[in-house]
């Protein structure tokens, strides 16, 4: 009889837990998550590297002649044709000395003209018998004289051009203004520097890569660049030259990119980061890569004794309002997104916030 009332009290004791478990449940509250919907994309990997800008054509224009700087026609950034006058110097000893020589070379070619003449003149009668040998030697002597004096002339006439025209800095190609290192009334010595000008229209930039990177390199492969500068944007370009030898000092190799997006805003000496993709991957399944949950296991090996570590992945998706941990395999990473090889379909619901507080088969409210 003991044992009877016993037995239904303890029953009695058993279901009033189970309904007090139960009941626990139905209260549960929804763990609040956020999700990403998975769905077809392209991924790439790349080896990132930084450089300095530089143009194709960079060059520092310097001052041929030791005058004071009268006249600075352009700024920095401004646009520049091809012999258009950057800077005037002080030229006006250097005008006269070349209307000295004009005005000598002028003269010599009157002389030599009138020389030319008479000894034609002089030549005729020579074969006529009518003029001496000794007075056709002498106008031959006068003609070759006035010769040699107007190449002297000339000679003359183009150095003094020369130092004239050295007073005006010009540029030597179409470009933009990089740089301007005088000052106006500034006295300046022969050698000095003036004016830089870069050519705008191809602007390339010299990175250098490890061995092992290179070896993932190719010309023509795609670039993507960034400038710390210009935040928010990025520009193309493509991988022109690879030097075939390492540079001994940094054991690393030459690689030249060639900026294909025309932006004033890309300018001869800024720094950026350049990221050359070596391997895209389309229509792949990818996931922010805080949605995963790296575990490390451990197994020993029987033979060697030794303990030999395993990184695997799980995250969690979403099946009929629960959490449900699945383990996936991962591929190439880039810019916060991964690659999922494995585990994953086309539309699952993957947790991305809230992935560490939820459990296996909670339930999960979805918020945006």
């Amino acid at each position: 009889m003991n044992n009877r009332i016993f037995l239904i009290i303890s029953l009695f004791v058993i279901s009033l837990i189970a309904c007090s478990q139960q009941k626990e449940e139905n209260n549960e509250k929804p763990v609040p998550v956020k999700i990403y919907k998975v769905k077809s994309e392209s991924i790439s990997k790349y080896i990132r590297a930084t450089g300095s800008v530089a143009g194709d054509e960079d060059v520092i224009v310097y001052s041929k002649v030791a005058e004071r700087v009268e006249k600075i026609n352009v700024t920095p950034g401004q646009i520049v044709k091809k012999n258009q006058i950057l800077v005037e110097q002080k030229n006006e000893i250097l005008r006269q000395g070349l209307d000295i020589a004009t005005a000598a070379l002028k003269t010599a070619e009157a002389q030599t003209k009138l020389s030319v003449l008479d000894f034609e003149r002089m030549k005729k009668l020579f074969s006529e018998k009518a003029v001496s040998p000794q007075q056709y030697d002498q106008a031959k002597t006068a003609n070759e004289s006035t010769g040699h004096s107007l190449e002297q002339a000339k000679s003359m006439y183009e150095q003094a051009k020369e130092l004239y025209e050295n007073s005006f800095v010009k540029a030597p190609f179409d470009g933009v203004v990089a740089a301007i290192y005088v000052e106006k009334n500034q006295s300046i010595n022969i050698g000095q520097p003036v004016v830089q000008i870069i050519s705008p229209s191809k602007m390339k930039s010299k990175i250098y890569l490890t061995g092992e990177d290179v070896q993932n390199v190719k010309a023509g492969q795609r670039v993507v660049i960034k400038f710390p500068t210009i935040p928010g944007a990025e520009f193309n370009g493509r991988v022109d030259k690879i030097n075939t030898s390492i540079d001994q000092t940094s054991k690393s190799m030459e690689v030249e990119i060639v900026i294909l997006t025309k932006d004033l805003r890309i300018k001869s000496g800024l720094f950026g980061e350049f990221l050359i993709e070596t391997k895209n991957i389309a229509n792949s399944l990818v996931v922010p890569e805080v949605a995963l949950i790296p575990q490390t296991e451990i197994k020993i090996d029987r033979e060697t004794g030794l303990q030999n570590t395993f990184k695997k992945y799980y995250l969690f998706i979403i099946e009929k309002n629960k959490a449900k941990m699945k383990e996936v395999k991962t591929g190439i990473a880039n810019n916060g997104q991964i690659e999922i090889t494995n585990g994953l379909s086309i539309g699952d619901s993957v947790i991305i916030v809230g992935q560490n507080i939820v459990k296996e088969g909670q339930t999960v409210n979805v918020i945006e």
